[in-house]
């Protein structure tokens, strides 16, 4: 080991010593300037080596005997540079100048050697010790949960990636540069960004991670954590852990032992500096413990957001709100005065309604896209309302206040105003799927599938939402399913705060977020209950027992369950909701839930039910019920990432009897489905089936084509998938097919020609097929979603379906892994 050749406290003393007596030289380092120039640059290049060895030598007490070489050539080189100080200039010293010139070109020659040698046993040491600390996390994970099996590791997609800025940014170019100055230095590990909410701290955060030099610092070590108020403490470092080293890692027992296993994985790859990004963290126990932890780990930078300083474990820098120019600039883009898009308001109401922001990002932002293309006059009382003074920043509920006027003028658009309020069902930080937008809107509001997108994209365009798509393509029409979007925080506080504001009893809606067991009183007492509300939304983490107290609600036509537990016992009150439509079962924690219900008959008295949605969950349901109830009024089911085991497999009764009038059904990352049962295609009501990225699914039922009335069939991103059973040309009602990414299909049935009503046909990336059925051509309606490969092809067997052909390449991203 190097440590066998140098070693030793003081040895770092040693070096600076021989440093220090070159600069003793003086003018009469002007007799030897050439070879001590080399010399200083050696020595300069061993003395961080020499650091490192000193920090080490002190852990391991290694004695001073080991160390005997470089002191030796240390002393001989001070000795050395002594006599060539007392060299004079003058004919008789000339004559000793090549004499200690050779002696200190020796010097020069051993310090070489010695660092050459000093680098390859350090270069040795660090794989050797790699090696050790990749046997011992191993170890580690057969310990904890793995097995001693011997299975491969599964890899896993880093959940810590940064996302992408969506938006140019304003002013914060300023801010950027003195964060890497701030951060960056040496002897700095944290740095908590303070300021209210609002002020574009996680914009800044992000802007900060994308900049330049910060990506060439930490190449692909940058992890960015949204941490919820209430952090669990193991996830977060199981997460951070996960992406570090690209493997699914074990189960952690305790925060002790999560901490313990990241300082292991940052100390056997401390030659690649890690940044880590925690936003939006919240004054507590929980928050303290992790930065507490986090500021002791060795060999990485930690950037901190919170509304929050933390001033015992780091700097802060306090983020002011936007300069008066960019504050201007920023509304003007936001309102699209730029564009000409509204009529120019007078100056003197922009400057009232931006005096009024405060100059805060956030509500520029949304107060600037809700008054685009508005009346003068609206504008006008906005500035009028804004500018009765105090200051923005004093509460939150200023802050509320000033972006509640944006939902002012949604007064004449009522249902985009309730769906705002609605959006407060679901945790915050977290991705909402555009299908459960829907299939709420459809319930509370009897809009249909296009009205409630347009709804959903006019909130987006007023900056209330924030869109994001796993493809750049992801939004065709009427396919939603890789379509989701999130909320800030501070406009999901102003949501619940309007709702607040009225009591219990009259609430349309109902968010409850339980922490713990800690339960409103108003549900213990069992004297109030939320006999009007519509829609009730039930947020529970991981350490939910699991135990319901009674509830009467009679009225709820949407309910929303949100939990993070591993296991999740569904409430017994369920069965007494007659008028329930829409059920929405989230899994919003890291790992599969397993659902469970008292008498395993959870569904069997919701005889109104519309619409289910189950997301990150195991489906149970049916199994051990002899006597399932048909759910006669069932339209709509969707699965997002869950575990079907043999839950269709094995039923006593036809599932088309218990779905007698399904009309749809998605299944999207459900990797354990290898099969769709025959049963399926009994369902004879059916019109819609999607089964999305289901890399387990190599087949379809022979009996597909028993699905008269479908009209959309996808099956984009079934890589595995082979074929299409020939009954798919007896679907003489499709009217689209989306077969694209299906990597493994090869050919499509040779009569698909018979599907006279097929319009839209997309096959992009489909890299097996070289080419198409002849009876094709007979598609007169058809337009063809390709590569350059088949549409090349086109122009010589159908030329005249070439003309309708669209080439598309789509763009993939992780996007909804990131949040």
């Amino acid at each position: 080991m190097a440590l066998e050749l140098v070693g030793g406290a003081a040895l770092g003393a040693v070096v600076g010593e021989l440093l220090k007596a070159i600069l003793d030289l003086g003018e009469r380092a002007l007799n030897f300037n050439p070879v001590l120039k080399g010399i200083t640059s050696k020595l300069s290049a061993i003395s961080p080596l020499v650091k490192q060895i000193d920090e080490l030598n002190d852990f391991l007490d290694y004695p001073k005997e080991e160390t005997q070489k470089l002191r030796d050539l240390m002393d001989e080189g001070k000795r050395l540079l002594l006599q060539c100080g007392d060299v004079k200039l003058g004919k008789l010293n000339y004559l000793k100048k090549p004499f200690f010139t050779q002696k200190l070109r020796d010097l020069d020659s051993a310090l070489g050697s010695f660092m050459d040698v000093l680098l390859l046993q350090m270069a040795r040491d660090q794989k050797r010790n790699l090696k050790m600390m990749t046997q011992m996390m191993e170890i580690i994970c057969r310990h904890d949960g793995r097995g001693g099996s011997g299975k491969p590791v599964d890899l896993v997609v880093p959940r810590c990636l940064v996302p992408e800025l969506r938006e140019e940014t304003v002013g914060l170019e300023k801010p950027v540069k003195e964060l890497k100055v701030k951060l960056l230095r040496n002897g700095v590990q944290m740095l908590v960004v303070t300021a209210p909410g609002g002020c574009g701290k996680t914009t800044l955060a992000l802007k900060f991670c994308h900049d330049k030099e910060v990506k060439d610092i930490f190449q692909e070590k940058i992890l960015f954590v949204a941490v919820p108020r209430k952090p669990d403490l193991k996830v977060i470092l199981k997460n951070i852990i996960e992406s570090l080293r690209g493997i699914q890692f074990p189960d952690l027992q305790n925060d002790e032992r999560a901490f313990c296993y990241l300082e292991l994985w940052l100390k056997q790859t401390s030659q690649y500096p890690v940044l880590i990004v925690l936003d939006d963290v919240w004054n507590g126990s929980e928050s303290e413990y992790l930065l507490d932890k986090l500021f002791q780990m060795p060999g990485c930078k930690i950037l901190v957001t919170s509304k929050f300083s933390f001033p015992r474990f780091s700097e802060s820098y306090y983020l002011e709100p936007l300069d008066h120019e960019n504050a201007i600039k920023l509304f003007h883009r936001s309102a699209s005065l730029e564009e000409g898009n509204s009529k120019f308001p007078d100056e003197e109401t922009v400057e009232k309604i931006i005096g009024g922001c405060k100059r805060l990002p956030l509500a520029l932002k949304v107060i600037g896209r809700s008054l685009s293309r508005r009346p003068t006059s609206v504008w006008k009382v906005t500035g009028r309302n804004l500018s009765r003074g105090g200051s923005i920043f004093d509460s939150e509920r200023e802050l509320l206040e000033c972006l509640q006027s944006s939902l002012d003028v949604l007064d004449d658009k009522t249902v985009t105003k309730e769906s705002f309020m609605d959006l407060g069902s679901f945790p915050e930080d977290k991705r909402i799927a555009a299908s459960t937008f829907v299939d709420i809107c459809r319930v509370l509001y009897e809009q249909d599938e296009t009205e409630a997108l347009v709804t959903l994209d006019e909130l987006s365009s007023r900056s209330l939402v924030s869109s994001i798509t796993t493809r750049k393509y992801a939004y065709d029409g009427d396919y939603y399913e890789d379509y989701f979007f999130t909320q800030h925080d501070i406009l999901r506080d102003l949501g619940i705060h309007l709702m607040n504001m009225e009591p219990i009893e009259q609430r349309k809606r109902l968010i409850l977020d339980i922490n713990g067991n800690d339960l409103p009183k108003w549900w213990l007492e069992q004297e109030k209950h939320p006999a009007n509300a519509r829609l009730i939304s039930i947020t529970t983490d991981e350490r939910f027992s699991s135990s319901w107290p009674d509830m009467e609600a009679p009225e709820v036509e949407v309910l929303i369950l949100n939990f993070l537990s591993k296991a999740y016992n569904l409430p017994g009150f369920i069965k007494r909701m007659n008028k329930l439509k829409a059920l929405v079962i989230t899994n919003f924690g890291p790992f599969l839930t397993e659902m469970t219900s008292e008498d395993n008959q959870p569904l069997n008295y919701l005889s109104s039910l519309e619409r289910i949605r189950f997301e990150r969950t195991s489906i149970p349901f049916f199994l051990g019920n002899p006597n399932p109830k048909p759910l006669i009024n069932l339209q709509k089911i969707s699965f997002f990432m869950c575990k079907f085991g043999q839950t269709f497999m094995n039923l006593s009764t036809k599932i088309s009897d218990l779905l007698p009038s399904l009309l749809e059904i998605s299944i999207n990352f459900c990797s354990d489905l290898n099969l769709v049962p025959n049963g399926l295609c009994e369902i004879v009501s059916l019109e819609k089936l999607s089964i999305t990225n289901c890399h387990g699914l190599s087949s379809l039922p022979q009996d597909l084509g028993k699905l008269i009335n479908l009209k959309k069939l996808r099956l984009r991103s079934c890589i595995h998938l082979e074929e299409l059973p020939e009954s798919t040309t007896k679907l003489r009602e499709l009217v689209h097919l989306d077969i694209s990414n299906c990597l493994g299909l090869a050919k499509l049935p040779e009569k698909i020609g018979e599907l006279q009503h097929l319009e839209k046909l997309d096959m992009r990336r489909c890299s097996s097929f070289r080419e198409l059925p002849l009876s094709i051509r007979n598609l007169k309606k058809l337009k063809l979603l390709c590569d350059r490969e088949i549409a090349e092809w086109l122009k010589m067997g159908a030329p005249r379906l070439a003309r309708q052909v669209k080439v598309q390449e789509e763009e993939a991203n992780l996007d909804w892994l990131r949040l």
